[in-house]
């Protein structure tokens, strides 16, 4: 059995001949002994490359440049107080406490380009430490640490200028990744992540915006099984809205509702207790950045769906980000000013 462990270390480098000292009084938040271990030999490794080699140094009161100039300063002092006026007396005191302070301020300032240095140091080797707490994440970089050294090995132009272009393409995508961003590129895979959001316990809504172009929209296999995601959803007691965007061809004015593949589908969800509202895509006109196929989850996140002429998924952005979900729920609000709930048309068709 792998017991925690507590660290309590001090280490001393030196650097452009300035002495640091960095407490490492914590990595309790290291998961297991071998993690933190782990942590702490990058840290070292870090220190080797951004640190030469310790010189050691002796006191600065033990330096010629001290003794002389003390010495020198001495004999003038006294001799101006033993021969010297009280005016020459006085001027020197002045000169003295000018030169102690002007010292002092120095040595003031130069304390603070230290401590610069140390937390821009200790900044550095921040990343690694956070990262021993979370052993998938640290296996995760030391992997890439591993993969990047073993790539600047590699001595061909042409490779190296390749690597330098996939590289920024990883740290772009992995950058989105911390801010909360997950992307999906023509790919149905997105549907994966949508399934288990809505199997959440935390989920206890879902708002969704249908923009439907095509005749096609969600009839595929993908777009069936997550219909039945939906109804499985509801079953558990989700709370689901959707507002469908309709093309005027699709559902023309002379029709009271939609018909065909889609009006099929969307009778299929209301029959199954989905809040389906209806809103034809001329009326927004005048609000195009409501034309998107969105999704809220809860307090947790939020989706934005992108298909091509045959409504397959181009792009699927998730955001877990508090301001993207509060933007997406005013959109969402602003557009069922315009929407009409699927019962009341259903109630407005004269019964024959």
């Amino acid at each position: 059995m792998v017991v925690r462990q507590r660290f309590s270390l001090r280490f001393a480098l030196h650097a452009s001949g300035s002495h640091f000292c960095v407490c490492w009084a914590d990595l309790r938040r290291a998961g297991t002994h071998l993690a933190a271990c782990q942590a702490w030999r990058d840290v070292v490794r870090l220190l080797a490359v951004k640190s030469p080699s310790p010189v050691p140094r002796r006191s600065v009161l033990l330096s010629f440049r001290f003794a002389s100039v003390a010495v020198v300063g001495s004999l003038a002092t006294a001799l101006v107080g033993a021969l010297g006026p009280p005016e020459a007396q006085l001027g020197m005191l002045g000169a003295l406490v000018s030169i102690l302070a002007g010292l002092f301020f120095s040595y003031v300032e130069q304390d603070e380009q230290r401590e610069q240095r140390q937390t821009e140091l200790l900044t550095q080797l921040s990343v690694p430490v956070a990262l021993a707490g979370d052993r998938e994440l640290y296996d995760q970089y030391l992997g890439f640490c591993d993969a990047l050294s073993r790539m600047a090995m590699q001595s061909d132009p042409i490779f190296r200028e390749i690597a330098a272009l996939k590289a920024a393409s990883m740290r772009h995508e992995i950058t989105s990744l911390a801010d909360g961003t997950v992307i999906f590129s023509g790919t149905e895979t997105w549907r994966i992540v949508y399934e288990k959001l809505l199997a959440s316990s935390d989920v206890k809504e879902y708002q969704s915006v249908a923009w439907a172009r095509t005749p096609e929209y969600w009839q595929d296999s993908p777009g069936r099984q997550s219909l039945a995601v939906n109804f499985a959803a509801l079953q558990r007691g989700v709370l689901i809205e959707r507002i469908v965007i309709l093309r005027d061809d699709l559902w023309p004015l002379s029709d009271p509702i939609p018909t065909g593949p889609l009006g099929q589908w969307i009778e299929d969800q209301h029959n199954h207790g989905l809040w389906i509202c209806l809103v034809r895509e001329s009326q927004l006109a005048g609000e195009p950045e409501l034309l998107a196929d969105t999704g809220i989850y809860g307090e947790r996140a939020c989706g934005v769906q992108e298909l091509d002429d045959r409504s397959r998924t181009l792009r699927f952005v998730l955001q877990f980000d508090p301001e993207a979900i509060r933007l997406a729920q005013e959109r969402w609000r602003r557009l069922e000013l315009f929407a009409t709930s699927y019962r009341q048309l259903l109630d407005r068709i004269p019964d024959d």
